[in-house]
């Protein structure tokens, strides 16, 4: 819910859990360790992916948001994770703490906002905790899925010559967007029965087309993104595009060009240093919102 524009990331939550995952150690049965939008361990013979994302009213959302809708979007959050890694959802846990002049009514209408869509979207709400803080309220998260049979699609994969894709439109979300939009949950799933192993990286646009495109843009490899492509939403500006985030649209590479009606080209990828910039050489790679 950012409305300025073109918004530098001052710190912050990119090199703080970037700090985390470089000290992290990875355990036996991790097979998709810290740094990708979901986790992965085996469990027995099978893999299972998992998530989790918290809402914080005051900083997501405003306090004046309807509480079903507040439920919704902490759900949504999550399931955009499971999205970007073309995976299938199982379940999900809640968790919330509520300040203690929070009634019950607040509360049970935003647990039936979350329940609703969970059950909706095809990872049902099966528990959770709550407790009360002297902070503002924040609502927890934690989702399962299951991977695609050749394996979840990851950040990491994007290749030289690969057409960089969006699904969706871009910007403006805080007019209304960010409360209402589906995970694309079932996009991803048709981009990958469609395109197959020529769909090489993907991840959710939460931060900001910039911000989360430099997650793409690794290995040695530079993302080139034509603003006179991107698909606007009503209202949207390309400023507005490129940084305000909260599109919860799908961002990825591939060798061959996707269907119109699933995405669309924005760009490509090249041998670089690991940078995201536009058509005309402007870096953009830090473009984007903070979320912490």
């Amino acid at each position: 819910m950012n409305n300025s524009s073109w918004t530098i990331l001052q710190m912050h939550e990119h090199q703080l859990l970037q700090s985390i995952y470089d000290s992290s150690t990875t355990l036996q049965g991790v097979s998709i360790g810290p740094g990708d939008d979901m986790g992965e361990v085996v469990i027995g013979n099978e893999k299972v992916l998992f998530a989790v994302d918290q809402l914080v009213v005051g900083r997501h959302v405003t306090p004046n948001t309807k509480p079903s809708h507040i439920g919704r979007k902490a759900v949504a959050r999550c399931f955009s994770d499971i999205a970007a890694m073309c995976a299938t959802p199982v379940g999900c846990l809640m968790t919330a703490c509520v300040p203690g002049d929070a009634t019950n009514e607040w509360c049970q209408e935003i647990f039936e906002g979350a329940k609703l869509v969970a059950q909706e979207w095809g990872g049902p709400l099966f528990g959770g905790d709550i407790a009360q803080s002297e902070g503002p309220a924040v609502f927890s998260i934690s989702a399962i899925a299951t991977p695609p049979e050749n394996g979840a699609v990851l950040r990491s994969g994007a290749q030289e010559h690969d057409y960089l894709c969006v699904t969706g439109e871009l910007g403006n979300a805080n007019a209304s967007h960010h409360l209402a939009f589906t995970p694309r949950i079932h996009e991803a799933q048709e981009l990958l029965a469609t395109l197959g192993s020529d769909l090489h990286s993907m991840i959710d646009i939460s931060d900001g087309l910039g911000r989360d495109a430099s997650h793409l843009a690794n290995k040695g490899i530079k993302i080139i993104i034509d603003t006179t492509l991107l698909p606007l939403r009503a209202g949207a500006t390309v400023e507005s595009a490129l940084s305000d985030g909260e599109d919860y649209e799908l961002l990825f590479t591939s060798s061959t060009v996707p269907p119109t009606h699933l995405a669309t080209v924005i760009g490509k990828v090249q041998i670089g240093n690991n940078t995201v910039v536009t058509q005309s050489g402007v870096d953009i790679s830090n473009c984007g919102w903070n979320h912490a």
